[in-house]
C-alpha cells in the first residue's frame, strides 16, 4: 500500500525546528527570569512569556496555543519533552509528512495545553510545556501503529517512552491523570484516525502511468 505523502528524508524536519524551538525558547525564559539557563521558573510567571489561562483563551489570545508549549517550570523536564518532540515526531514526518505533524502538534498539543489546568487554582492555573504535544503524538502513533503504517516495536517503544513516565508521574505526584496529558492523547488518536483515512482513500485512488 503505497503511502500517501512522501516520506521525509531531510533531518532539519518540521520535528527538529520544534524541538529546537522549544530549547531556545524555554532557556531563555528561564534566563530572563533567574539570570540562569538551566533554573526553575514558577508557574504564575510563565503567563507573561506566553503561558496561556483559560481567561487568555476566553479572550482570542490563541498565539498562546503555541508559545504556552515553548516554555517549561523545569528545564530538566523540558529536554525530556524537546527529546521525544523530536523522535515521535521525526516518526510521524516519515509517514503522514512535516504539515500534519505540525498541526499536531499545534492543534491538538495546544488545545491539550489550554485545558491542562483544568484543576488547579490560580495563579498556578497556567497552562505550559511541551508534555501535552509528545502525547498527541503517541496518540497519533499509537492508531497509525496498530494498523500497520509504523514497525510497531518501534512506535511502542518511543509511544511508552512518553506515556510510561508520564502516567506514572501523573499518579504519584497528583493521584490522577493529568487532563491534559489524556486530552492530548486522545485528540493525537483523533488525528491518527484521520490521517489514516487519508491514506487508505489515496491508495485506492487511480495510480498514474
Amino acid at each position: 500500500m503505497p503511502s500517501a505523502i512522501n516520506p521525509q528524508s531531510k533531518w532539519l524536519s518540521v520535528s527538529a525546528a520544534l524541538a529546537i524551538l522549544t530549547i531556545v525558547a524555554s532557556l531563555s525564559v528561564s534566563y530572563a527570569v533567574n539570570g540562569q539557563i538551566f533554573s526553575t521558573v514558577k508557574i504564575p510567571l510563565l503567563r507573561r512569556y506566553g503561558g496561556i489561562t483559560f481567561e487568555d483563551a476566553w479572550n482570542f489570545e490563541l498565539w498562546r496555543l503555541a508559545t504556552a508549549q515553548l516554555i517549561h517550570a523545569k528545564q530538566a523536564h523540558m529536554l525530556l519533552n524537546a527529546i521525544c518532540i523530536f523522535l515521535l515526531g521525526r516518526l510521524l514526518e516519515s509517514k503522514i509528512g512535516g504539515l500534519w505533524t505540525f498541526l499536531i502538534w499545534l492543534i491538538a498539543g495546544g488545545t491539550a495545553t489550554a485545558i491542562s489546568p483544568i484543576l488547579i487554582e490560580a495563579p498556578w492555573n497556567v497552562g505550559t510545556g511541551a508534555s501535552q504535544a509528545t502525547f498527541a503524538f503517541a496518540g497519533c502513533t499509537t492508531v497509525l501503529a496498530l494498523f500497520g503504517v509504523f514497525k510497531r516495536r518501534l512506535a511502542w517503544t518511543l509511544t511508552a517512552l512518553v506515556v510510561l513516565p508520564g502516567f506514572s508521574l501523573d499518579l504519584i505526584y497528583g493521584g490522577y491523570l493529568k487532563p491534559g496529558h489524556v486530552v492530548g492523547f486522545a485528540l493525537g488518536m483523533i488525528f491518527g484516525g484521520s490521517c489514516l483515512s487519508r491514506r487508505f482513500v489515496a491508495a485506492r485512488l487511480p495510480q498514474e502511468n
